[in-house]
């Protein structure tokens, strides 16, 4: 059976080195809408939830999905992200359905 996601999450990480680069995408993805479709989260300079290390979101549907990823590939610059559907099972989404770009870093699934 195939597996019918509607939604998706994309975790962009960072540090302080990166944190420029970061804001600069935040603030293109927010107010620009550069990527039609799209919603941002919080810019976290902490580490929250399963994520080790800092981080923004980007909300999205099925709809743009494509557009981000494509959108990604051109703009990451060696940040990592993780892209996982919302399918109501977060460690399921985290680990079983999770995509990633850059280096794949190590979640604390205990605090999903």
């Amino acid at each position: 059976m195939t597996q019918s996601f509607k939604e998706f999450h994309t975790h962009i990480y960072f540090d302080q080195a990166t944190k420029v680069h970061a804001e600069e995408l935040y603030n293109r993805i927010g107010h620009a809408q550069e990527i039609v479709g799209v919603t941002t989260g919080r810019f976290h300079t902490r580490c929250v939830g399963p994520h080790p290390t800092w981080m923004f979101t980007m909300e999205y549907s099925k709809e743009a999905f494509e557009q981000v990823v494509l959108w990604m590939m051109s703009n990451l610059d060696g940040l990592s992200a993780l892209v996982h559907p919302l399918s109501g099972d977060d460690i399921e989404d985290h680990t079983k359905y999770a995509l990633w770009f850059g280096r794949q870093l190590q979640l604390n699934l205990s605090k999903l």
